[in-house]
């Protein structure tokens, strides 16, 4: 038998298990905006890709649509606070970044700022928007990858004995756990 459950406010129960992260954007004006995402997915494909769900209201949903881009920065298990903070408070009253402490660093091909203290970090070019009454979703290509020098490796990129992200599951935050396969599934 199966039972109903709640899917929580702006559906926070959906999520099954995705990183969380910090999507940095930069508006028009220079402005540097921080908020908390789960809500990104990989897409397959010859090119590199992901789809961010992000809801109208979200001050970073107005920046990425002034700019065409975003950066993804994959958040570590330390890096919990700074997760509360960013997902907390809007960033047309308070500035994230110096609330929280966090520093930029320059990418490399967009103008968005990626956040030092995150050790991987995904630039995104906008490619395409699919807008729903209550969100938008963008669909983005990821024009650079890049990882903190003690966390690269030769193989996938990333050493995953220190990979530690943070994973956002049914309304929790937990540290990814231990590895229990290799390849694709």
């Amino acid at each position: 038998m199966r039972i109903q459950v709640d899917t929580g406010a702006f559906g926070e129960y959906l999520h099954y298990g995705a990183p969380l992260t910090l999507v940095t954007v930069r508006g028009e004006d220079g402005t540097i905006n921080v908020s908390t995402n789960a809500s990104i997915t990989p897409l397959p494909g010859a090119t590199p890709r992901l789809v961010i769900g992000i809801l109208h209201v979200n001050y970073t949903n107005q920046l990425i649509a002034q700019s065409g881009e975003f950066v993804v920065n994959v958040l570590t298990d330390q890096m919990r606070s700074s997760a509360i903070v960013c997902g907390n408070m809007t960033g047309t009253e308070v500035d994230k970044l110096a609330v929280t402490g966090l520093t930029t660093i320059p990418a490399r091909h967009v103008q968005t700022p990626m956040i030092a203290e995150c050790p991987l970090n995904l630039e995104c070019r906008v490619e395409g928007v699919h807008h729903l009454p209550d969100l938008d979703l963008w669909i983005a290509e990821i024009v650079a990858m890049h990882a903190d020098e003690p966390w690269a490796n030769d193989r996938a990129g990333i050493d995953l004995k220190r990979y530690r992200p943070l994973i956002y599951a049914f309304g929790h935050t937990f540290a990814m756990g231990e590895k229990i396969g290799l390849g694709g599934i």
